[in-house]
């Protein structure tokens, strides 16, 4: 299974590439929308996991943009503690 993990902190895409890795996921990583997009045409990821907020694009505006070609699921990752941003 191919994970794609975007956040704009590198070390928490480290921690969790490793994670990942250390159980067996093949790991592909970006810093940003932009690159989640991109990544996500190319590389043909099983799974993303993506910061909402982020720089040059954001999550929810590359989720957009990754909706126009493809059903992959999405896990959001978030600093925001609304509920109303979790759900």
């Amino acid at each position: 299974m191919k994970i794609l993990v975007v956040d704009d902190e590198a070390l928490l895409v480290k921690g969790i590439r490793l994670n990942l890795q250390n159980e067996g996921y093949e790991v592909i990583t970006g810093s940003n929308g932009a690159e989640a997009v991109l990544a996500a045409q190319t590389q043909e990821p099983d799974l993303i996991i993506l910061d909402v907020m982020m720089p040059e694009m954001d999550g929810i505006t590359a989720t957009a943009k990754i909706r126009e070609f493809s059903n992959v699921p999405i896990i959001f990752l978030t600093a925001k503690s609304e509920t109303e941003d979790m759900v």
